[in-house]
Parts: C-alpha cells; sequence; structure tokens
C-alpha cells in the first residue's frame, strides 16, 4: 500500500457524485419485487467506500432504454449529456416534445433518458439470496435512493449522517414492491442502527463488525481485494457499433439521421466536460470516532441486534407480513 493513500478518507469519506468513462462489469446486486417474497422484496445492506477514491464512492451518468422500432429490441444507452457533451438523443428528444403534432410528441418518449447511479454495497441480511450475505457488489439505483443518500447527508432536522462511513454508517432497510407495475422504493429507509464494515474472522470466515481498533490497513486489504471495479459502471465513451445503433433508431422512427451527432461526441471526448446538468456534489463534514462503542458486537451478525424493519401497521403500503427472517436479525 502506497504511503501516500488517505485512509482516514477510506473510513471517513465525503462522497461525491462522479461522472466519468468506462464500462460495463459484473459483481452485481440485483434485487426487484419480481424475485421477492408474495411480490416485496426485503433485504438490509450499508454503502461502502470506493478504495480507489473514497471520496467518489457515487458514481452517475444519464441513460435511455432505446428500443429499434424495426426489430423491437432495446438495449440501455449512456447519454452523452452525463459528461456535458452533445447528445443525439436528447437532440430528438426536444425535437419530438416541442413538435405541435400530438403524435411526435409521444416519440419524444423513445428518446428520454434518466439518472443512474452506482455505488458499492455490502449485503447484510437477504433471504432471497443468501449466497450475496457478506459480499462487496455494485448497485444501481434511481434518484429515488439517491434522495434518501441526501437526506441522510443533508438533513431537514437532525445531525447529518453519512451512509459511506465504514465506523459509523447505517444499515439501510431496502423494501421493494411493485406500484403500478414497475419498481416501488418509497418504504426503503436507514434504520436508526449503526453498522460497521463487516470482515471476515481469520478463525473461521465468520463476518464480524470492524471497530476502531481493527488495523486499518487489514481493513484496505479487504475492500481492495473484494470491492468491484466501480468505474466501470460510469459514463462509456460512444464506439462505432453504438453509434450505428443509435443511428438506426433516429432513422427508423424519425426518418433523418442527424449528420454531425457521433462527430460532434467523438470529437469532443478529450475536450474538458462541464458537469453532468443535474449533478450536484454530495458533501458531509468527516464524523468524529470518539463517540464510537462498538467493541460489544464483535460476536457476528447475530450480536448487531439490527432493529426490525417494522410491521405492516407502521409501514404503510405492504400488504403482507415481515418474516420472521429480518425480525430475527
Amino acid at each position: 500500500m502506497s504511503s501516500n493513500y488517505d485512509l482516514d478518507a477510506l473510513f471517513h469519506p465525503n462522497v461525491n457524485i462522479e461522472a466519468d468513462k468506462g464500462s460495463k462489469s459484473s459483481g452485481e446486486y440485483s434485487p426487484s419485487a419480481d424475485k421477492g417474497q408474495n411480490g416485496v422484496y426485503k433485504s438490509i445492506i450499508r454503502f461502502v467506500t470506493w478504495w480507489p477514491d473514497p471520496n467518489n464512492s457515487i458514481f452517475d451518468k444519464w441513460v435511455c432504454w432505446l428500443v429499434d422500432p424495426v426489430t423491437s429490441r432495446g438495449r440501455s444507452i449512456d447519454c452523452p449529456s452525463s459528461v456535458g457533451q452533445p447528445s443525439p438523443l436528447q437532440d430528438m428528444y426536444w425535437k419530438f416534445k416541442n413538435s405541435e403534432s400530438v403524435q411526435d410528441q409521444k416519440k419524444a418518449e423513445i428518446f428520454s433518458r434518466r439518472h443512474q447511479y452506482a455505488a458499492i454495497i455490502q449485503v447484510i441480511k437477504d433471504d432471497q439470496n443468501k449466497e450475496a450475505e457478506g459480499k462487496l457488489l455494485v448497485w444501481k439505483f434511481g434518484k429515488k435512493i439517491q434522495e434518501k443518500i441526501e437526506a441522510e447527508k443533508k438533513p431537514v432536522l437532525g445531525d447529518p449522517h453519512e451512509p459511506f462511513d465504514l465506523l459509523d454508517g447505517k444499515a439501510f432497510a431496502l423494501i421493494i414492491n411493485k406500484v403500478a407495475g414497475y419498481n416501488n422504493y418509497d418504504q426503503s429507509r436507514f434504520l436508526d442502527k449503526k453498522i460497521p464494515l463487516l470482515i471476515p474472522r481469520k478463525e473461521d470466515g465468520q463476518p464480524i463488525p470492524i471497530n476502531n481498533n481493527t488495523p486499518r490497513e487489514e481493513v484496505f486489504n479487504f475492500l481492495k481485494e473484494n470491492s468491484p471495479d466501480l468505474s466501470q459502471y460510469a459514463f462509456k465513451e460512444w464506439d462505432q457499433e453504438t453509434h450505428d445503433y443509435v443511428n438506426a433508431v433516429i432513422l427508423g422512427v424519425s426518418g433523418v439521421v442527424p449528420s454531425t451527432g457521433f462527430a460532434n461526441v467523438r470529437d469532443n471526448v478529450n475536450k474538458p466536460s462541464s458537469p453532468s446538468q443535474s449533478s450536484s456534489n454530495i458533501t458531509s463534514q468527516d464524523l468524529s470516532l470518539d463517540d464510537l462503542n462498538l467493541d460489544a458486537g464483535m460476536g457476528g451478525l447475530s450480536d448487531l441486534n439490527l432493529p426490525d424493519i417494522g410491521s405492516p401497521e407502521n409501514i404503510t403500503g405492504l400488504s403482507i407480513n415481515l418474516d420472521d427472517e429480518l425480525l430475527n436479525l
């Protein structure tokens, strides 16, 4: 490990949103209501700093699910507006959106984009996917979850909390159900219980929480050896195949292909880029370790005494009981 590495930032980051170039990889956490019990997915996770750059532990970009009107097949396309570059997708969206034709206005949705975020999480408890428990995985999420993170970091009332703090981060109860046919995250929330990062005990591999006495290099090595490469979830520069696909869709929808669309993206890719249109840095002050009292929790998952996610009477919108598995945490 380099002597210049900032271990303090690893444990107590000031997490920002990072938009950059990259490519897709494996090691993902992909919960959904369809994978849950009776249409509801329930798990407990915690956010984890990205060891190469702890203060940039969230990547964000704009993506468009673009469907070829000829084959009816779709694929996710990273929008160049993520890095402040001209975007044929946005050009077509606003062209149709501003049309006086109602039929054209409906076509705008073909080129609509959504904000996608990615961060590393550790799965604490997941009865739908037991093999994921204890692992570090990349979770891609949307604006709803990002707003919950921002509310923790900059609350209207109460003290700020850094969810990525390896010692002082809170557990996050992930509850996903279906609303109007889509995954809904409204019931998900941070729990009051703070839960440190879990690392396997050398003797038997049992996951145990770190505390202020855990050697920091041991934590660093665990993260370095087990963390997915988060940078691969940042904006991906268009290659020729992507350019051809986008042009084919534009041609199929409008009958016209912008002749300069790809050239603008290609020629500007090495120029300094402006921030994403809606990206705003998330900052918070480092949390003090003085109030930590985690030594009593070194016995494993069962000793953490995490609070219950809740029951139907205090979680609106759920039609089933939360099962005993989560209540026994």
